[in-house]
């Protein structure tokens, strides 16, 4: 996601990487202005009508501050080295029970990082924070509902206001899905590399981008993992002190972690856990609100140009964020998964649910992510704000998908009672999509 920088036109291989990466700050009056080296981003050329460095961002990070301002409401700073942290996750509806470690020099951060002072991310469905210890800012990435993934600095300074800037530059040369060369558009990341005992990459081949199709045996390199999962593996916890590691990596001595007592000291965040369910969660969101991203700028490009979209277009458009929403391509867990950290309790109460208790948040962990495999995103602002005739269509394919048996060849992994089932819960908690 927001970790690692691709190498221009390789989408694979990392060289350095990128968090959600951001800058320094600029009062809350600047947040929205637009300056000079906006306008000149390769989105405003190649999609004007989304308006990514002229249009004020509306993702619910940009609102819930401007609501606090519009208050007078101020967040508390902690002298103890966490500074606004705790209480910017609170403002955000951010439970700490969803902090991954990442302890790779995969960020703009990474004089900061290293295996001793992992870099912690924390999320809700639609924002994402990240905090280093010794950093004078925490990093805020967010998905825009018309704007797709935009990127934050929210000084850690001991302000009464603190400060935060919208970044638009250094952020976007890896948060781009083609680094920026003309054709992409706005990106989370997420990676999974090889790291040695100063957090450095030392190795490129074994260095990649993940998403949810990516086996669970190359996820996590490079990440802090705790959680049990009996026989699955992955490449967490592992640190390279010898370079013939690499020929013999044990990943099963790694994993099956209840606590990283003996890897690093965390007292100074805020919690002693990096939770494999909320690594697995954050996979799925992240690949979905990507592939959120490129329907919403490719259609608003179409639409601008034709004044209208065909069928056979929209069914290209559509069919990777149908295939991310039904989780076709998801690598299956071959064993059961356990988290530590409650963010499976937390999450799941979340809902909405339907009059039998079911929710697309209910989870499965033992050969897939969720029970129902149907995205809870769908429930999200950028679902929402799709273009009219991007959102019906999608909506009409996802009807398809639970109503007709002749769509179950495409997705044998939903048999007839899930697809029953999804579609209940949809009925119950977003009838539109069914209409």
């Amino acid at each position: 996601m927001f970790l690692t920088s691709a190498i221009p036109g390789d989408r694979r291989i990392l060289r350095c990487a990128n968090l959600l990466q951001l800058l320094p700050l600029a009062l809350l009056a600047l947040l929205f202005a637009t300056t000079p080296l906006q306008a000149q981003l390769v989105y405003d050329r190649e999609y004007p009508e989304v308006g990514y460095g002229k249009v004020a961002p509306q993702d619910s990070f940009s609102q819930r501050m401007q609501a606090l301002a519009a208050d007078g409401k101020v967040l508390e700073f902690d002298g103890d080295g966490s500074g606004f942290l705790q209480s910017l996750l609170a403002a955000l509806d951010i439970d700490p029970s969803s902090q991954v470690l990442v302890f790779s020099k995969t960020s703009l951060k990474q004089r900061f990082i290293s295996p001793q002072v992992p870099r912690s991310l924390f999320f809700n469905d639609d924002v994402y924070v990240g905090f280093v210890p010794g950093s004078r800012t925490l990093e805020v990435g967010a998905m825009d509902p018309q704007l797709g993934p935009v990127f934050f600095d929210f000084s850690q300074e001991p302000e009464v206001n603190p400060r935060f800037e919208q970044e638009t530059t250094r952020c976007l040369r890896c948060h781009d899905s083609y680094s920026m060369t003309g054709g992409g558009v706005p990106r989370f990341m997420l990676s999974s590399v090889i790291a040695g005992a100063d957090g450095n990459l030392v190795s490129h081949e074994l260095s990649e981008l993940t998403d949810t199709s990516t086996p669970i045996n190359h996820r996590w390199g490079g990440w802090y993992v705790t959680g049990t999962h009996g026989t699955l593996q992955h490449r967490g916890n592992l640190i390279i002190t010898d370079i013939s590691m690499l020929t013999n990596a044990d990943f099963s001595a790694t994993g099956n972690r209840t606590t990283l007592d003996d890897l690093v000291d965390l007292k100074a965040y805020p919690r002693p856990t990096s939770d494999i369910v909320a690594l697995l969660v954050l996979e799925h969101q992240v690949e979905i609100q990507n592939r959120l991203t490129r329907l919403n700028f490719e259609s608003r490009k179409l639409l601008a140009s034709q004044g209208d979209i065909d069928a056979a277009t929209l069914d290209t458009l559509t069919e990777p964020v149908l295939d991310s929403l039904f989780m076709a391509q998801e690598a299956p867990l071959v064993d059961t998964v356990q988290g530590t950290s409650g963010f499976r309790e937390y999450f799941e109460q979340k809902g909405p649910k339907d009059d039998k208790g079911r929710s697309l948040r209910d989870f499965d962990l033992q050969t897939r992510t969720f029970k129902y495999p149907l995205s809870y995103e769908i429930y999200s602002t950028a679902v929402d704000a799709l273009p009219v005739s991007a959102k019906i269509h999608l909506f009409s394919r996802i009807k398809a998908v639970v109503e007709s048996a002749a769509m179950a060849p495409a997705y044998p992994h939903l048999d007839t009672a899930t697809r029953t089932a999804i579609a209940e819960i949809l009925q119950a908690t977003k009838p539109e999509v069914l209409q």
